[in-house]
């Protein structure tokens, strides 16, 4: 009994062992995958950009479905203030443009990951936060309303939430540093 346990057990061994080296190169294609996927999510934000730059924001109008599906996908085109959408989007590239220190405060690369929450290596709850843990509802003067956010809708709902603007670009990434938390004056969140 103990020779065919260890038979088994060798077996085992060598089944895994070999599964893992015939699997470990589709492991690595598959993070070159993901990163090229980054990359283009990203080089399709630069475009419709670009395009907005260029065309002075009438881009915007004429190819509609598509910044609705960087920005809104889940949102109904009745709940989006186009015009304030357009105006939004002028006074970030603006900012971005003209603000060394607000572009040094999102720091990416190309190929980074989509995040969808604040990552709590980075940062903790501050001991005075009297709100729910998972969200920012007891804030009195929140990110959307001090950068007013077209997107952040009349009932209270974020409408660009989950989408591809959402995890690639400012919201989902916030906060990541000191800089993002002091700019904002944000009652929740400290640096670890």
């Amino acid at each position: 009994m103990k020779r065919y346990l260890f038979v088994v057990a060798l077996l085992v061994g060598v089944t895994l062992g070999f599964a893992t080296w015939i699997f470990s190169p589709l492991k690595n294609a598959v993070k070159v995958a993901d990163s090229s996927y980054n990359v283009i999510v990203r080089l399709y934000f630069y475009a419709l950009f670009a395009l907005f730059l260029a065309t002075g924001g009438l881009s915007m109008f004429v190819l509609f479905p598509l910044y609705k599906v960087a920005f809104a996908p889940k949102a109904a085109y009745s709940e989006l203030p186009i015009f304030a959408l357009w105006m939004h989007i002028f006074k970030v590239m603006w900012r971005s443009a003209t603000n060394q220190q607000y572009r040094d405060m999102y720091p990416s690369k190309i190929t980074d990951p989509p995040k969808l929450n604040t990552d709590r290596n980075l940062v903790k709850i501050k001991p005075t936060w009297q709100g729910d843990s998972s969200n920012c509802d007891a804030c009195t003067f929140t990110c959307c309303e001090k950068l007013q956010c077209p997107l952040f809708g009349k009932n209270g709902r974020c409408l660009s939430y989950d989408s591809l603007f959402f995890k690639y670009f400012y919201c989902g990434r916030y906060p990541e540093n000191q800089a993002q938390i002091d700019y904002y004056d944000c009652p929740k969140w400290a640096l670890k």
